[in-house]
């Protein structure tokens, strides 16, 4: 079994964004959600992972304990019972992942708080599972730089203990930020959810992205490192070229198709020019701000634009209210900005 931390940033788009990429990696197990922890059957915790905006970690689960019971003036019995139930469980089975050429940490970390999970000494179940895998595995303990770290996850009603596979890159994230770019521009989406969004849209490597608001080339980024061609058109030719300057900084100048200074409304035209009948996917960031006159126009682009997605194809947006179009919505998720804003994530199939 793999179990996948969610983020904690977001309350749903972390899920969705998890069901996305199960999807793009052929996964048709079984999915079991304990809020921010999901269960499935083997999937491709790694690839997963690596591409994800908002899962933190993905683990291969080896032991489960179900609580039957929450007292809080229990907690000394129901974590002895857990220590006790995994020595048990591992027994005759050995330790999967760790031998004596190996080195391993036992991390805690608790999903779920409240005054039951907040009693449950952390330190004592780490040193005490810690002392299991030991005894199995005669493996050193390394608790700054392990090969293998061990998770002991704890939420409402569940203990696991699990073995991150994959860890989520969050210094990319950081030094990625959009203000750290070759060129930057006021108002650009994070690359978190930026690259949540693309994958929303379920992209493969290879498929043809559009963004016919591109802005400084954000979605761009993020589809070209997944291996997508891409194609960006903006009404400012600053934003355009931003893009491409971007584009170039990632080493991405291989995966562009085009990227040129056109209106919108005229993404049909562009697209003919290139010799493209349809793209795979559209994910874009409308110019919704205080700054712009003409947000109705902006409505008539996004209706259209299901004019050059192919069939069973995603366009993703943002926009500051719910948007209908003549496609199916799949999903819609809030994004909580500021007092004055809060962007309204949609997905729609074709």
């Amino acid at each position: 079994m793999i179990g996948y931390v969610l983020n904690g940033e977001h309350e749903e788009i972390p899920y969705g964004e998890l069901m996305a990429l199960l999807e793009i990696f052929n996964y048709n197990g079984s999915v079991e959600r304990l809020k921010r922890y999901v269960v499935t059957e083997n999937s491709k915790a790694k690839e997963i992972v690596k591409r994800s905006g908002y899962i933190d970690e993905g683990h291969r689960i080896i032991f489960r304990y179900n609580l039957e019971e929450r007292d809080i003036n229990l907690v000394d019995k129901i974590t002895n019972d857990f220590i006790n139930s995994f020595k048990e469980f591992i027994k005759n089975k050995g330790y999967p992942d760790i031998d004596e050429s190996k080195s391993y940490a036992v991390r805690v970390l608790k999903l779920h708080k409240d005054k039951f999970t907040k009693s449950i000494d952390s330190l004592r179940i780490e040193r005490e599972i810690g002392a299991i895998i030991k005894s199995k595995t005669n493996a050193k303990v390394n608790l700054k730089n392990p090969d293998i770290l061990v998770r002991v996850v704890i939420l409402e009603d569940a203990f696991f203990v699990s073995n991150v596979l994959e860890m989520r890159d969050k210094e990319y994230f950081q030094k990625n930020r959009p203000h750290l770019r070759k060129y930057f521009h006021p108002g650009c989406m994070l690359p978190k959810l930026a690259r949540a969004m693309v994958n929303l849209a379920r992209v493969k490597e290879g498929d043809v992205v559009l963004d016919p608001f591109c802005g400084t080339g954000g979605f761009l980024i993020e589809a070209g490192l997944m291996g997508c061609r891409l194609i960006g058109s903006d009404i400012d030719w600053r934003m355009t070229s931003g893009t491409k300057i971007n584009l170039e900084s990632y080493n991405l100048e291989n995966k562009i198709i085009a990227i040129e200074r056109w209106n919108a409304k005229d993404v049909k035209k562009f697209l003919d020019k290139l010799n493209v009948d349809e793209v795979d996917a559209i994910v874009t960031d409308p110019p919704y701000g205080i700054s712009t006159s003409r947000k109705g126009d902006v409505e008539n682009y996004l209706k259209e634009f299901k004019d050059v997605l192919k069939d069973d194809g995603y366009l993703v947006f943002a926009a500051p209210r719910k948007i209908d179009i003549d496609m199916d919505l799949k999903e819609l998720y809030d994004v909580y900005v500021h007092n004055q804003l809060t962007r309204y994530i949609h997905v729609y199939k074709k």
